[in-house]
């Protein structure tokens, strides 16, 4: 679909986050395995859970703006995921390895706060009303995971990396 106006600029970024919602779900679910602190691991299966609950409201997004849900390939996504896995998969100590993860999922999160802020602000722009609470919702719930995830970094990860 050729863009031409900003509504299919809207749909065609709609179709790019819900890629990247999808990758990062199957992603994470391997990630998780390569990390080490346990209170790491429970923050990405918290963030797995948040993920499928992102999914189920962007499939309503679609739903009000009568779209099939069709994902949209993202190299943008695709080189955060690859770096997460370089991460997980080159560093050798566990402690260093742990912060390296949390530094690839949080770089995810804002690649999500940046997709849902321009998303919402473009609903805004359309007077698309329909779309635009299942779009703030995911924008305030990845502010919140990237809050979490820096509470965590700064009050642990960090430090055990560093000592």
């Amino acid at each position: 679909m050729p863009v031409k106006t900003l509504n299919d600029l809207f749909r065609r970024t709609l179709q790019d986050v819900f890629y990247a919602e999808q990758q990062t779900l199957q992603a994470t679910e391997k990630l998780v395995k390569k990390a080490t602190l346990p209170q790491l691991k429970a923050v990405i299966n918290q963030h797995t859970a948040d993920t499928e609950k992102r999914i189920q409201r962007l499939e309503s997004v679609f739903q009000s703006m009568k779209m099939r849900a069709e994902p949209r390939q993202s190299a943008g996504i695709d080189g955060l995921l690859v770096e997460a896995e370089t991460v997980a998969n080159e560093i050798a100590d566990p402690d260093t390895r742990d912060a390296g993860l949390l530094a690839a999922i949080q770089e995810i999160e804002h690649y999500r706060i940046n997709r849902y802020g321009t998303l919402l602000a473009w609903a805004g722009q359309l007077g698309l009303r329909d779309a635009a609470p299942a779009l703030k919702e995911n924008l305030a719930a990845s502010k919140e995971r990237d809050r979490v995830l820096s509470t965590v970094a700064e009050t642990s990860v960090n430090r055990m990396a560093a000592a």
